[in-house]
């Protein structure tokens, strides 16, 4: 009560006051005080808590006006010295504008890195300044930042060349900068130091405070009020769904509500969940605290402080936008730079914005307070839990990346040692030696460990630009950092030493990762110490000294009890030390051996070893000591997956290898060979005189021969890449970029490989650059990618000369892919042969059959796989070597024979081909076998026939006598109408109607075969039921109203489809046929697999239980006129409606018996008591039932009901539906009507028209009846029928379809002979004229600019007779029409609006009667128009269809216009529906991908973009796995993206994030997205960062899913091939 109170009574206490407040007045009273700090604190004091936080429901609105008027206001006064309106206008006409950018990004917002132009990969542009400049020509990435980066335009150091945009292009004028407050009096300047830092320490003392019941000096109110906060705050280790659960235990919320909370908290940093006293809000907070949140009890005052410190801080921004750099550098002056301390996320965000802005404008104050300030900030970052983005020390970035400030920093104020320093400080876990320890860290520890790592990453931005001058002082302070550097190394050299595993393959152990994660961290701050070394002499000498020294200690310092003992072999000795790598700890992180080899190397690249050789060390070098750790490392590392990769290879495998390679040219090759062999455990094998027989002897143990054997090949492997690996700078007379290519030609002699796949197999320097562009031309071709796959790079053939199968980057996979190359070129040269009788170029064999070319003498590959066929430690490839051996001995035999034998010549058979002809007639032997195994069965089969005949003859006798008469009447029905026989020419071919084409009793028979049991049978209507496989799925591909509210599934009547399609039930199929028994046994049977599963994973593809559904394929003639016709089919619904009148009031009471004398009788033939016949077999009829309840299950969404009168209807609209879908796919597609569907599609149409046809016979028949009354009157008037729709709120076509499916139901209760073709055919003509006056009513443009065209007779008579049609709807609605000159416009309007209509009736009539389609319709031409009337059995000019039959049509034409609903339909023009109706299609996208990354969602606020999805269907914003969008949708939340699939596509959606597929809530997969670089290849995250352009193929593609209802297909394949799909939570995205 107290917090209503308080709401409700602050407004009106307050009143009195802000009216007669001055913001003048205020700042007058300051300027003359004389403790202005006080001033301003107390007026702080007195109003921020009457403004902000007054109760528990917040209202910005209202606190930012009284902020503005009471708290801004006066500031702004005293700042300007005049009304602040005025005075901040003279600063921004004084304004100096910064020609830096600064633009600070948001999390996700587009950033552009040119590639040509960049200082380092940190230089980036905004998306304003990068379309403005001159590198949108250049190569560039383009990434999506984490936020808290600027622009870096304008920062001529941040770029090689063009550092401006057009934007912040220095103008003539600007060429020599002013004092940027040469503008401002002195008066002025003095106001804003004192203004800016009494403001700005309030600030960043409200933000940073930590107290919850106090306020700093000066702040404390005079009337302290008795309202709290419970006040809960973010951190990085509890989930959404803990703070939920937690919130609704807590203060006794709903799960919305905690969800709100939740989201506030993660977006904001904090959130008050309960407002009132200090007991009700302790209450709460002793319930969170127990689970464990962090939360606290604020008084609302220091809240009220802290909301109005952000405010503040904006305002500060805010007004330094006005004069640019002259309130700047007041600004800039002020603080030190603080981390935020315990802050919560808004507040660490605003400081942090705060900072990087003040820093943008001048460089120099910030960095050196950073500085001075280093150890303590990082110290606060590396204690707290929240991301590095929001922490002050993200300002790094900023900072160290400049050169010239990096450099002064480290000349005048020791940077890289402070740097270092502080991360060693940070890891005090060491062994005995003083070594790095994290075997043991514990959780808690591994976690501060991640984030100590990011210190060592301001290292790195320091060094990120090599000095081209050096002076003195940055000698002396850079080697002064690197011997402290050289101390962090010396921490790491040896660290966690593991014993080589025998017998097993060891890639990474957990422990590992620690180490290895810093080892990563190093690799790139490593190789930048060398370069920055070779760019100077003295420097490169100095720090070369300096490493031999930490090396010389690190060895001196950790013997492990190593022992020196001497070897001797054949007359050679050299004194070692005894260690066993396989017994003995080794240790894979040597940076200090590493780092030496690196300088060692480039002494030799720089030509200082030999120009100034008396200045190096060279005699304090012992060979021995530099090959000792690298050695033993290279034995044990041939397991370790790590030391391999190529994120450390570099730094660890590269620089072990060069160690080898420099100590080994220092030494006797007798003696390093001896070392050797020592290490590798080999030298009692070759050192004793005996040595075939103590080999022989050990022979005996097979484990010990393969383990020698396996240490042998490691060594002789490892001295291979010793003497013959000299393509690295330094080692051998190369360059980097020929170290780069020949890295590359090895990685395509694999295979050829993507862009991607390369990159990914080249190490990245520290712009991320591996300089793969500058040489991939030179060796490779580039071949561009299809709509699918993408493009791939080829070895070019010249290029191929240079393989090395030792090559040192090589593992035993990819040693072992070249013999697949082999085998590969042998199965290419045999298919040349076989092709080809001619003599064939193409002789791999001969190839590797020569001798290499260097070394000279070296076997062939031939050779050298005959020799390795017999070893055995090749085991695994044996079969591959033999393969390929034979594979060359029979294409040489196949040469020989060619090159000897005469083609003429066939009498002399060699060797080869009597194999061959034995091997054809073996294969003959074994068919003859086979068809005579067939023909015995065969005859078994037909004995049991003539058995079964012989058993039954009586039976087979009378089905042969009643299947007489009907063939009989068949040929005399046949011969009574000679234009429908099948001899017609096909020129007159009708689908529907009394002369439309029959099929003979032969083409009527199908026969079909069970997939399941391959059992076949002919298609009858008594036989066993045969099913297809189908799915039936809601669908709003052909919606024109996404925006239709959702009906209630319970009360909604299907029966009118209006001509929106705002949503439809549709139908597809697979084509598979089944007998309706196999496929029950069957899907009980999965049934049954799925109920035994602990966990059910997914459901199945082809078997959903709940929509998994089954068509029947079903079997299926005379002449009176329409007014003939309508008025027995008016009289018979009479009869029925009086009938089912009477049905229905015969249960109630006092029943009138004059009301039964007024029903009129029924026709005569037509009885209503008339028993029906179902003509189908139990299966068809169970199989019809199965099948129509599952459409009107998932078409309305209820549970099962077979008794539901809606049944039919739904299965009436789905086959209306699926065949206008498939219409207008045809069409858009440009192919034929006829002819161009696959043969599932064609299946699935007739089998679904023949059960909408036969669904009747399962259902009510009063039911069905009663819908054609109604759908009757929708055409035919009848005031006996109640809620007739408008002709404009009915679709025609499913009206036409429900109309010719439903009919049956009213003829077989009539025994007048009246033939269903003749019904058809008039509702056919009633319909069609419907649609035409539907079309003159909605789609006649309101002004045409059509030019006519000239036609003859036949074209005027049309246009005369649309014209008066027009006319007689203008009368008839009293001119609510517009008035159209022209008859030809109307016409074209017609012609054009009614051609979907046709082309879907002929489709439908097709499958409904089985006539063939003219050739006219199976192609694409201008004789449609004429082949679709003339196949509907309609006039060319369908006006004639009104006209001939104008006295029934008047009638019709007047109830139609007179409807109640027609003039309110004609008036709502946005929701009038046009013909012919658009076809839908997915949005359009930009060509560029960075249009749409810069997108956010709207929800989302803050700096945080989140996850924006875009919806490719309605172009929707949202989104994705995040609970700002989050939903209920039937009771359970879910996912933007899940809910939007409902509201747009009925439960089918399409996403752009990546593109993301979903169906219901809990199916979805990923697709590849339409976006490709210029290597055809996608980019998910902007990992790579090229740009990204749309593929239009592509996204067709995507489209054609769409529009085809095939995406939850899609997402059932990619279902079934990823497994790891069904885990994914698909409702929360």
């Amino acid at each position: 009560m107290a917090a209503a109170e308080t709401d409700r009574d602050a407004p009106s206490a307050l009143c009195s006051e802000f009216l007669n407040f001055s913001s003048k007045d205020t700042a007058a009273k300051w300027l003359q005080g004389s403790n202005l700090a006080l001033e301003v604190y107390q007026h702080l004091a007195c109003y921020v808590p009457k403004i902000y936080c007054l109760g528990p429901n917040l209202n910005p609105q209202n606190e930012d006006l009284l902020s503005q008027l009471l708290l801004q206001g006066p500031l702004e006064w005293y700042l300007c010295g005049e009304e602040p309106s005025v005075g901040l206008a003279k600063l921004e006409q004084n304004n100096q504008p910064s020609q830096l950018c600064g633009y600070v990004f948001k999390v996700g917002e587009p950033a552009y890195i040119c590639r040509e132009c960049a200082a380092d990969h940190t230089c980036v542009l905004c998306m304003q300044c990068f379309l403005g400049s001159v590198h949108k020509e250049h190569r560039y990435r383009m990434t999506a930042s984490v936020g808290a980066g600027v622009c870096d335009c304008g920062d001529t150091e941040a770029w090689k060349k063009g550092p401006y945009c057009q934007k912040h292009e220095p103008s003539s004028c600007d060429s020599s900068q002013k004092d940027p407050l040469a503008n401002m009096s002195a008066e002025m300047i003095a106001r804003t130091y004192n203004i800016f830092s009494i403001i700005l320490k309030y600030a960043v003392d409200m933000l940073t405070w930590d107290k919850e019941d106090e306020l700093p000096e000066g702040l404390e109110p005079l009337v302290r009020g008795d309202m709290y906060y419970c006040m809960l705050f973010n951190d990085e280790v509890h989930t959404y769904e803990q703070v939920i659960y937690t919130l609704q235990k807590a203060v006794n919320c709903t799960q919305k509500e905690a969800v709100s909370f939740a989201t506030t908290v993660d977006r904001d940093g904090r959130k008050s969940v309960r407002f009132g006293d200090f007991q009700f809000c302790e209450q709460a907070k002793s319930v969170i605290v127990t689970k464990p949140l962090r939360v606290q009890v604020m008084h609302s005052s220091v809240v009220a402080h802290q909301c109005f410190s952000l405010r503040a801080l904006n305002w500060l921004c805010q007004i330094i936008r006005y004069s640019g750099l002259a309130l700047s550098a007041a600004l800039c002056s002020e603080e030190d730079p603080v981390s935020g301390g315990s802050a919560e996320r808004s507040r660490r965000a605003a400081l942090h914005r705060t900072h990087c802005g003040e820093y943008h404008q001048s460089h120099r104050p910030l960095p050196f307070s950073c500085l001075q300030n280093y150890e303590r900030l990082q110290s606060d970052y590396v204690k707290d839990d929240h991301d590095r983005e929001f922490s002050i020390t993200e300002i790094s970035l900023q900072i160290f990346t400049v050169p010239s400030l990096a450099r002064m920093l480290i000349t005048e104020e020791n940077l890289m040692t402070t740097i270092i320093r502080t991360f060693v400080d940070h890891l005090r876990h060491r062994d005995l030696q003083g070594r790095f320890q994290f075997e043991s860290y514990t959780s808690q520890q591994a976690f501060k460990f991640r984030r100590v790592q990011n210190l060592i990453g301001d290292l790195k931005y320091v060094l990120m630009s090599r000095p081209t001058e050096w002076t003195d002082q940055l000698r002396e302070k850079y080697l002064e950092g690197f011997e402290t550097f050289l101390e962090l190394l010396k921490c790491i050299q040896g660290m966690e030493p593991v014993v080589r595993q025998v017998g097993q393959h060891i890639e990474m152990e957990q422990e590992w990762e620690a180490a290895f994660a810093l080892q990563i961290k190093l690799t790139h701050i490593i190789s930048m110490m060398q370069e920055w070394c070779a760019s100077d002499e003295h420097v490169l000498i100095e720090a070369y000294r300096k490493c031999l020294n930490a090396l010389t200690h690190c060895h001196s310092g950790y013997t492990d009890g190593e022992q020196p003992i001497t070897l001797s072999m054949s007359g050679h000795s050299v004194d070692t030390i005894r260690y066993c790598v396989s017994q003995e700890k080794v240790s894979i992180h040597l940076p200090v051996s590493r780092l030496l080899a690196g300088l060692h190397a480039l002494l030799s690249k720089t030509e200082v070893a030999y120009r100034f050789p008396e200045l190096l060390p060279l005699s304090e070098l012992s060979p021995p000591m530099l090959i000792e750790h690298p050695l033993r490392c290279l034995i044990l590392c041939a397991q370790i997956y790590y030391y391999h990769d190529v994120k450390c290879r570099v730094e660890m495998f590269d620089k072990d290898l060069i160690m080898l390679q420099a100590g080994a040219s220092m030494m006797d090759p007798n003696h390093f060979l001896m070392i050797m062999l020592s290490r590798f455990e080999l030298f009692h094998i070759f050192s004793s005189a005996d040595l075939r027989k103590r080999y022989g002897r050990e022979s005996a143990n097979k484990d010990v021969v393969q383990q020698n054997n396996t240490l042998i090949e490691e060594m002789l492997h490892l001295i291979i890449m010793i003497v013959g690996e000299r393509f690295t700078a330094g080692v051998g007379q190369v360059e980097d970029s020929d170290e780069i290519q020949r890295e590359i030609v090895h990685q395509l002699c694999i295979r050829p490989m993507a862009h991607s796949e390369l990159v990914k197999a080249l190490p990245e320097n520290v712009n991320k650059e591996t300089g793969m562009e500058r040489v991939i031309d030179a060796v490779a071709l580039f071949k561009k990618p299809g709509v699918t796959g993408r493009g791939l790079y080829k070895l070019r053939p010249e290029c191929a000369k240079m393989f090395s199968l030792y090559f040192r980057h090589y593992t035993r996979a990819d040693q072992s892919k070249v013999l697949h190359l082999v085998g590969m070129g042998l199965v290419e040269e045999q298919q040349h042969l076989l092709s080809s009788s001619e003599e064939n170029s193409f002789n791999f064999t001969l190839k590797i059959s020569r001798p290499s070319e260097a070394p000279a003498n070296s076997p062939s590959i031939l050779a050298l796989l005959e020799t390795l066929q017999k070893a055995p430690h090749l085991e695994v490839h044996k079969d591959m070597i033999r393969w390929i051996l034979k594979t060359v001995a029979s294409i040489k035999t196949t040469r020989e024979c060619s090159a000897s034998a005469p083609p003429s010549d066939s009498s002399g058979h060699t060797q080869e081909e009597v194999v061959r002809d034995k091997e054809k007639a073996e294969r003959k032997r074994k068919a003859e076998m086979a068809r005579l195994r067939r023909e015995k069965i065969m005859a078994q089969m037909s004995e049991m026939q003539k058995h079964f005949i012989n058993k039954n003859k009586e039976l087979f006798q009378q089905n042969l006598e009643d299947l007489e008469p009907s063939t009989s009447s068949t040929l005399e029905h046949s011969e009574s109408l000679p234009l429908c026989s099948p001899s017609w020419s096909e020129s007159a071919l009708v689908c529907v109607g009394p002369r439309r084409w029959r099929a003979g009793a032969s083409e009527r028979r199908q026969v079909v075969t069970c997939i399941l049991c391959q059992e076949e049978q002919e298609i009858k209507a008594d036989a066993k039921a045969m099913v297809l496989a189908a799915f039936i799925q809601r669908s709003t591909v052909m919606s024109k109203n996404r925006r239709r509210p959702l009906h209630d599934p319970d009360k909604y009547d299907p029966l009118f489809m209006h001509p929106d399609l705002s949503f439809g039930t549709h139908t597809g199929s697979c084509g598979h046929i089944m007998h309706s028994h196999c496929w029950q046994r069957y899907f009980e049977a999965v049934q049954a697999k799925e109920q035994r599963r602990q966990q059910r994973l997914r459901v199945h593809t082809s078997y959903d239980v709940e929509n998994g559904e089954f068509l029947c394929p079903l079997c299926d003639s005379e002449q009176p006129d329409l007014s003939q016709w309508l008025s027995v089919t008016s009289h018979q619904t009479k009869a029925l409606l009086a009938a089912h009148r009477k049905t229905k009031s015969s249960s109630a009471e006092g029943v009138d018996d004059a009301e039964a004398v007024r029903e009129p009788p029924p026709p005569e033939c037509f009885r209503l008591d008339r028993t029906l016949v179902n003509p189908y077999s139990s299966t068809i009829k169970e199989m019809l039932t199965t099948f129509g309840t599952a459409t009107y299950k998932v078409g309305l969404k209820v549970h099962p009901n077979e008794q539901d009168p809606r049944v039919p209807i739904m299965c009436w609209g789905s086959c209306a539906y699926t065949i206008q879908s498939i219409e207008r796919l045809l069409f858009d597609e440009e192919k034929p009507l006829f002819g161009s569907l696959p043969c599932r599609q064609d299946d699935c149409l007739s089998s679904l028209t023949r059960f909408g046809a036969a669904c009747w016979t399962v259902s009510s028949p009063d039911s069905v009846q009663n819908h054609f009354i109604r759908l009757l009157a929708a055409l035919v008037p009848d005031p006996q029928v109640e809620n007739t729709p408008c002709i404009l709120d009915v679709d025609m076509f499913h009206l036409l379809v429900s109309l010719v499916l439903s009919h049956p139901a009213v003829l077989s209760l009539d025994s007048s002979g009246l033939s269903s073709d003749s019904a058809q055919l008039h509702f056919l003509h009633l319909v069609t004229v419907a649609h035409v006056v539907q079309i003159l009513l909605t789609s006649v443009p309101e002004e045409v600019r059509m030019e006519q065209e000239s036609g003859g007779a036949e074209r005027e008579e049309e246009e005369e007779r649309v014209y008066m049609l027009y006319s007689t709807l203008r009368m008839h609605l009293g001119g609510g029409l517009r008035e159209v000159s022209s008859g030809w416009h109307l016409w074209h309007c017609v012609k054009a609006g009614i051609l979907p209509y046709l082309r879907a009736a002929a489709l439908f009539f097709h499958y409904l009667n089985g006539a063939p389609a003219p050739p006219e319709l199976h192609a694409v031409g201008a004789g449609e128009w004429e082949a679709l009337c003339g196949y509907l059995c309609l006039p060319s000019n369908l006006l004639q269809l009104y006209h001939h039959n104008h006295h029934v049509m008047e009638p019709l034409l007047q109830g139609w216009c007179s409807h109640p609903g027609m003039l309110q339909a004609l008036h709502s023009s946005p929701s009038l529906i046009r013909f012919p109706r658009e076809s839908n299609h997915l949005i359009d996208l930009p060509c560029d991908y960075s249009a749409l990354i810069n997108q956010a969602c709207p929800k989302s606020g803050g700096d945080k973009s989140r996850v924006p999805t875009l919806c490719l269907v309605c172009g929707s914003m949202l989104c994705s796995q995040s609970y700002c969008c989050q939903t209920e949708l039937e009771g359970e939340d879910v996912g933007a993206c899940t809910a939007h699939t409902f509201a747009c596509g009925a439960g089918v959606g399409i996403f752009l994030s990546q593109v993301l597929f979903l169906a219901g809530k809990t199916k979805g997969c990923f697709y590849a997205p339409p976006y490709l670089d210029d290597y055809g290849e996608t980019d998910q995250g902007l990992r790579r960062g090229n740009p990204l352009h749309l593929c239009q193929e592509r996204y067709r593609k995507i489209q054609k899913l769409w529009r085809q209802h095939s995406i939850t297909e899609e997402i059932g394949h990619a279902q079934e091939a990823n497994q790891t799909l069904v885990g994914i939570d698909w409702q929360h995205l």
